[in-house]
């Protein structure tokens, strides 16, 4: 049993070292490059991130995620030298990784030519196994970097076609470094929204950057998983929240509990579940014109004044005129009172800019240039001038689907029309239509046009 114990524990260390070892498993990090030049070191992680993204493709090799690295420097206080570390220190860092082999390496740039330096570093002795400079034009970038892999695989001791694969692989030229470095502030962006639009950005520079759409798109998936989690949990407090307040016998607490369950529902931009819940409180309370005793806020008032900003928000016009009269005559006094007029005079205005809007058009058509009136986006902009809204929505419609020479500019029409007219999964679809267009000003464009949650 001991000699069987001993037998594994040998097979186990040298799996764990295994530098060189046929068969063997090494764990690579890739540290930043450093700037020679003293810049940010936007070029620097952006190696880093093509390195890693091309290593984990390597049989043989398993590389640590940035992410594990990044924790580890900044445990032991090295994230202001993490491009620049001793032996001493890359040893202690590669240790505390479960590394074999860090990456290391350096690049600097001169005018329109760059120099790429790399080191692989056996983590237990500390042993430079290998080491790789290339020099060439910075759109060459992607090229030269293949050739630093190479050499870096063919030092580690990697197959033969696995370091050919890299050193003969036709890579296309870069439109500018600047897409190297966009790539590179992507790669630190801590904050997902953000990330997405440099990376846009990067893609606008050079649309065949491959590295920034792969990341771009599993971002994406990310992103879209938290926001359903997300959805879920809300779901979930949101389920207890209603099963509570209808749980509740105390009348004081009861409505407490709704009053907090329909304040979540509108800041979670639930309105259409905001109308039902209003409309259930005011139902339920029908008659009731002032606060229970002991209570000092008006359930049913608060209720009818959500059920007004609902309705406004969806662009539900008749539903504002009809529920905002039905308040005004149930609380005359209601401290909410001047904005729910705001809402309904907002409304019986557009009212009556449409009912102007009819006749006038008849005149802006005639005025028109006969060729003019075959071209559904220039109707269009006739139909909006005078606030006919649904009208110049179906001609933009017909402009985009005929094709146009301004596609943004019709979509940038087109989604302040879907909101006029309250078609909140149009506007939905024309965002993602002109972010493939124009993916700068995504949180702008987001911050702008507040999508319902609960469509």
């Amino acid at each position: 049993m001991r000699r069987a114990r001993a037998f594994a524990l040998g097979v186990f260390l040298v799996l764990s070292l295994g530098a060189g070892v046929a068969g063997a498993v090494q764990n690579v990090a890739v540290l930043p490059f450093y700037d020679l030049s003293g810049g940010k070191g936007s070029i620097g992680e952006a190696i880093r991130e093509t390195v890693t993204a091309d290593l984990k493709d390597v049989p043989g090799l398993k590389v640590v995620e940035r992410g594990n690295i990044d924790k580890v420097l900044a445990e032991q206080n090295m994230q202001s030298q993490r491009t620049d570390l001793g032996p001493a220190a890359t040893m202690s860092i590669g240790k505390l990784l479960g590394a074999t082999l860090m990456v290391a390496g350096a690049y600097q740039r001169s005018g329109s030519t760059v120099r790429i330096t790399a080191r692989f570093v056996r983590v237990e002795t500390g042993e430079i196994i290998g080491t790789a400079k290339v020099d060439g034009p910075s759109t060459d970038f992607l090229y030269l970097q293949d050739k630093v892999t190479a050499q870096l695989l063919g030092s580690a001791g990697i197959e033969a076609a696995q370091v050919q694969r890299f050193a003969k692989r036709s890579r296309p030229k870069l439109k500018s470094i600047r897409v190297i470095e966009l790539y590179g502030d992507a790669a630190v962006e801590t904050d997902d929204q953000r990330k997405s639009e440099i990376l846009k950005e990067a893609l606008v520079e050079d649309p065949g950057f491959s590295y920034a759409l792969n990341d771009l798109d599993a971002l994406q998936k990310r992103m879209k998983g938290y926001v359903a989690r997300a959805s879920v949990e809300q779901d979930k407090a949101l389920r207890e929240l209603r099963e509570a307040a209808r749980k509740e016998k105390d009348p004081i607490a009861r409505a407490s509990a709704q009053m907090q369950l329909i304040g979540q529902l509108s800041s979670q931009r639930r309105y259409h579940q905001v109308q039902r819940e209003a409309r259930a409180i005011l139902a339920e309370s029908a008659g009731q014109t002032t606060p229970p005793k002991r209570n000092a806020l008006n359930l049913p008032e608060l209720a009818g004044m959500w059920l007004v900003d609902a309705d406004a928000s969806l662009k539900q016009h008749d539903a504002v005129l009809r529920d905002g009269e039905a308040f005004m005559r149930r609380f005359p006094a209601s401290q909410y009172h001047a904005n729910v007029v705001a809402q309904m005079e907002m409304v019986i205005k557009a009212k009556k800019d449409e009912a102007a809007g009819r006749l006038k058009i008849d005149k802006e058509l005639a005025q028109m240039r006969s060729a003019w009136k075959w071209d559904p986006c220039l109707v269009g902009v006739r139909y909006r001038g005078v606030s006919l809204h649904q009208e110049a929505r179906r001609l933009y419609l017909a402009c985009l689907e005929l094709g146009t020479d301004d596609r943004k500019k019709t979509l940038d029409v087109l989604l302040d029309l879907d909101v006029e007219v309250g078609d909140f999964k149009a506007l939905k679809k024309h965002i993602e239509m002109l972010e493939a267009i124009e993916p700068d000003n995504v949180s702008a464009r987001n911050a702008r046009y507040r999508l319902p949650a609960d469509e």
